[in-house]
């Protein structure tokens, strides 16, 4: 073997030997309490809703969307019908809803669309901590025990 690549082969051992001795991190998620700045503004569109510590299957989550104004005005589409409502959100995340300004459409619908709205909306109006995180393109939406958790992703730019 010519000496050339003999020195090409050591080189590029030590290379890869430098790279498999580097300790590789991985990002750590950061979690931001939402404030109405970091909540309203924009449109969320749901991934994951967890009642009762149990994973709900939503058929087509793209139906569930979850939009507020710095006014506090809430409105969004919950499968078949669509809600709005009134929220402040705290600096430090807490969420307090005007349960009396809480309204929906009643349009009907197939049973297990239905049964699904009725748990997110369920789910929404017991919610009471806001928070984001992946640099404020997620949304999660829960309880104090975290029973309740729904998560959303920014919809839009």
């Amino acid at each position: 073997m010519s000496r050339l690549v003999q020195i090409w082969l050591l080189g590029a051992l030590l290379v890869v030997g430098g790279c498999l001795t580097n300790r590789i991190e991985e990002a750590q998620v950061v979690q931001s309490s939402g404030s109405m700045g970091a909540v309203c503004g924009k449109k969320w569109q749901l991934v994951r809703l967890r009642v009762n510590g149990g994973v709900v299957d939503i058929q087509r989550p793209a139906d569930f969307t979850f939009v507020c104004n710095l006014q506090g005005n809430v409105m969004g589409r919950s499968g078949v019908n669509t809600y709005r409502g009134e929220v402040q959100v705290t600096d430090n995340g807490q969420l307090l809803w005007d349960t009396s300004s809480f309204v929906s459409t009643k349009m009907g619908g197939p049973e297990p669309l239905l049964r699904q709205e009725h748990a997110y909306l369920g789910a929404l109006a017991a919610t009471r901590q806001a928070f984001t995180k992946s640099r404020g393109n997620r949304l999660i939406l829960r309880d104090p025990s975290g029973d309740i958790y729904i998560e959303y992703v920014k919809a839009g730019p």
